[in-house]
């Protein structure tokens, strides 16, 4: 008959496979540490040599103002106004700068050492200013253009629309002094590597394979001992 083992019997056993286990690897830890110290110099290497270091900085931005062009296009849509002009103004940039609309930041990301924040600032800064006169010779341009109109066509709906937004704009930036956009503080980032967190995987990695290298020795000992 087969022996059927107790609860307490089976409870046994695990708990001595658990501690054989521990045994085991506490006679391979330097096999574990080996291991651990191999994948950490790998990791180092690579945050050191093949890893590339990749800055973000970045915008927050709010629209002011729209050309004639972008309010005829969308109207009371403020997603698409605020859209529209962040691009214009992206355009007015030198350099790589993505526009997120949902959070309205400026992006520019690159694999060089970030210039100073003054720098950066200027350039935002002028792109805004040409952006805005932009917007105030469209403004002026669009005024002159509804006066030469006759009487009936100055009289519609739509015209009045276009000819009161020019005035307001022309208003609010050579009275009001208002720009474009808004821009928040400058925020300079590290993006990658990071550094911590590749060296914290190598270390554990290390450590699974060396457990693993420490059961696979035992493995084939005993598979040795038994042919």
């Amino acid at each position: 008959m087969t022996e059927v083992q107790s609860p307490k019997q089976r409870q046994n056993d695990d708990e001595i496979d658990l501690v054989e286990l521990i045994l085991e690897l506490w006679k391979g830890k330097m096999l574990i540490l080996a291991f651990v110290i191999a994948c950490f110099c790998l990791g180092f290497a690579y945050v050191k040599v093949v890893a590339k270091t990749q800055f973000t900085v970045s915008t927050g931005y709010t629209v002011n103002l729209f050309s004639g062009e972008v309010f005829s296009l969308c109207r009371q849509d403020q997603r698409c106004l605020d859209g529209r002009v962040a691009h214009q103004y992206a355009n007015e940039l030198a350099g790589n700068w993505s526009i997120d609309d949902k959070s309205s930041t400026l992006t520019q990301s690159s694999g060089a050492a970030p210039q100073s924040l003054n720098t950066y600032s200027s350039d935002l800064e002028k792109a805004n200013d040409k952006l805005t006169q932009s917007f105030l010779q469209s403004a002026k341009e669009e005024l002159a253009i509804v006066t030469s109109l006759s009487s009936d066509l100055r009289n519609t709906e739509t015209v009045a629309e276009s000819v009161l937004h020019a005035k307001r704009m022309i208003y609010q930036i050579e009275n009001g002094k208002m720009k474009a956009l808004t821009l928040t503080t400058l925020v300079v980032e590290k993006k990658s590597p990071k550094v911590a967190l590749i060296l914290v995987i190598s270390v554990l990695l290390g450590g699974m394979l060396g457990v693993f290298a420490v059961l696979l020795k035992k493995f084939f000992i005993e598979l040795k001992s038994r042919s």
